[in-house]
């Protein structure tokens, strides 16, 4: 934490872009190195503004004070910079600028952007012409926890691959205040992971199991996506059952139950190729996409980090770690540890129904009520029926080229050896 007024001030990082937009007063900060975007009010766009690597504390007070009228508490600015440093806004520690940062371009913006650099203009003038005009200050409000609100992380499933080259449209962002409940239920995996499978078996397990509903979605959100987040989060009957691919470091913390499910890394490569062909358009060979997930360089990065991370948490009291293997093996014995886990009294006489619709061929026959864009997809011309795909364990094995499974085993014993987590086959699945 920076105590000294003097002292200068970490610098925002190089890859972040700013767009602007008139219609609701705030402004999506993207971070392309991570390809995060967050929102975030005038008054934080500005304090990003002012982190040039040659300002203090006392500078940036004083700036605020004459651009908003009202004086800065320094412990709200450090809460600012703490959180700032969170979501990757800030260079790391000891890497400075070797000239002070420009400033950014303030893109007027109604729901698309394009990855450019900052870029000095005469947006400064404008945003504070528009900033004075605008509602009451946010950070009157206590900005770091307005920040808190505010940023909340965009991953959009039809964002294409950095190497694609395509313009990526963020979903409109939903801000909200997220109060964790103890019986909520996090449903956390990799994609192509299990995660439609256990959001069918928390569904079974929590309801009469009736299939009239219009989509899996509307029982089980996407939590950190969800466009009904701001209205609906809160008035969601418990238990509350949220799906989420986000890592351990991000994932919100709270009372409730997180169930993790880890699938063979090579089978996660065959079947997230594929949905990148079937639902982002995607062009290039396997071969290619290989390359960019080895890397980490595909939508919710890397594979390995992301396994890893739960891993280190599978003995937390508050965490179920669950392998795709083993729900393919044993589908009964998973889904009654999933039932004691969470603490449901199901009767005995319902567990041969809640297996039979929790089965790959029944799920495959009500896929329209599990598709993830199935509207969009539509409109767009897209393949349908194609989300649950095989359900098979080994086929990375099979159509993983031999310099392609070394390269894998050897990034697998690099990042992941000695945690205790070994490569599952078909005929040896993980435990």
């Amino acid at each position: 934490m920076i105590t000294e007024m003097g002292k200068p001030l970490p610098a925002r990082r190089r890859e972040l872009a700013c767009w602007s937009s008139e219609k609701n007063g705030q402004s999506l900060v993207r971070n392309r190195r991570t390809g995060e975007t967050f929102q975030v009010g005038y008054e934080e766009k500005f304090l990003l503004e002012q982190l040039d690597g040659r300002q203090n504390a006392e500078r940036i007070c004083a700036a605020f004070a004459a651009q908003f009228g009202h004086r800065l508490p320094t412990e709200g600015l450090f809460e600012f910079l703490e959180l700032a440093d969170q979501r990757g806004f800030l260079q790391p520690a000891g890497i400075w600028p070797t000239e002070g940062l420009s400033g950014f371009e303030v893109r007027q913006s109604s729901g698309g952007f394009t990855d450019q650099p900052f870029t000095q203009s005469a947006a400064a003038g404008s945003a504070q012409r528009d900033a004075k005009a605008r509602a009451p200050s946010l950070l009157k409000r206590d900005l770091g926890r307005c920040l808190t609100r505010l940023a909340t992380m965009l991953q959009s499933f039809g964002q294409a691959i950095q190497s694609a080259g395509r313009r990526i449209h963020p979903f409109r962002l939903k801000h909200f205040a997220f109060v964790p409940r103890t019986d909520d239920v996090f449903i956390v995996t990799y994609p192509r992971s299990g995660t439609t499978w256990m959001q069918m078996i928390l569904y079974q397990l929590t309801t009469d199991g009736n299939m009239g509903f219009p989509h899996i979605a509307e029982y089980c959100p996407w939590f950190e996506r969800s466009l009904r987040a701001a209205q609906g989060f809160e008035n969601r009957p418990s238990p509350r059952i949220f799906k989420s691919h986000l890592p351990y470091q991000k994932i919100p913390k709270g009372p409730g139950k997180y169930i993790y499910v880890a699938r063979a890394g090579k089978d996660v490569a065959i079947s997230y190729y594929h949905l990148y062909r079937m639902y982002q358009g995607y062009a290039g060979t396997f071969e290619e996409f290989f390359q960019q997930f080895m890397r980490g360089k595909v939508q919710f990065g890397s594979w390995f980090r992301h396994v890893r991370g739960w891993w280190e948490h599978r003995n937390d009291p508050s965490v179920l770690f669950l392998t795709y293997e083993e729900l393919a093996r044993d589908l009964p014995a998973c889904i009654r540890r999933i039932s004691a886990f969470c603490g449901l009294n199901v009767p005995a006489d319902r567990l041969p129904g809640i297996i039979e619709r929790c089965s790959f061929n029944f799920m495959k026959k009500h896929e329209a009520q599990f598709d993830p864009a199935l509207e969009l997809l539509w409109e767009q011309g897209t393949q349908l029926n194609s989300f649950l795909r095989k359900g098979c364990v080994g086929e990375g094995a099979i159509h993983l080229n031999s310099e392609q499974t070394a390269r894998f085993d050897e990034e697998f014993r690099l990042q992941l050896a000695g945690t205790g987590l070994g490569q599952p086959t078909a005929d040896s699945p993980h435990t």
